[in-house]
């Protein structure tokens, strides 16, 4: 038994590193949010799909990695990073509005001032949509339009690259 421990001590110390290193990040990325929603009340509804998201890259680069320590040949390791590569590759060529979706709804969360609750109006070529935003998710933003009361989607790559403008922020 020791000297299993001491015939993988190198794979077993970097190992360890590689946790630290990645809980680590794991707790300051969540307190980045949690200060993203400090100074923004109603964004709090956002917070459980945020930490999804980390939570998921956070458990692909640990993984990854872990895998490079532990693998014995670079051959094995590179025929699996360029299989996999190519399985996401052609995934997410074939649903780009899937990735764009989910990367406008982090940039919406981080950056712009929409919140769950606010008023606002989007123009989006030539069609002017004026509610209070309902939902928010990973794919769609939900509107209930002003005039009738019903409730329209818009996706968020659309959103970030429409013009639109916070009337009454909640």
């Amino acid at each position: 038994m020791l000297n299993l421990f001491s015939a993988h001590k190198i794979q077993l110390i970097e190992t360890g590193i590689v946790l630290v290193v990645f809980i680590s990040l794991k707790y300051i990325l969540k307190y980045l949010v949690k200060i993203t929603i400090l100074n923004s009340v109603i964004k709090r509804h956002e917070k459980k799909e945020i930490h999804k998201i980390i939570n998921l890259l956070v458990f692909v680069a640990l993984f990854t990695f872990i895998i490079s320590i532990w693998s014995v040949k670079q051959d094995n390791v590179l025929v699996f990073a360029s299989t996999l590569l190519t399985v996401f590759g052609v995934a997410l060529f074939a649903e780009m509005s899937i990735l764009s979706n989910i990367t406008a709804y982090l940039i919406l969360f981080f950056q712009h001032p929409v919140k769950i609750g606010d008023k606002i109006c989007v123009n989006s070529e030539g069609i002017e949509i004026i509610g209070k935003v309902k939902e928010m998710t990973y794919f769609f933003i939900f509107i209930e339009k002003e005039m009738d009361q019903s409730v329209c989607s818009i996706p968020n790559a659309l959103l970030l690259k429409s013009s639109f403008s916070v009337f009454e922020e909640s």
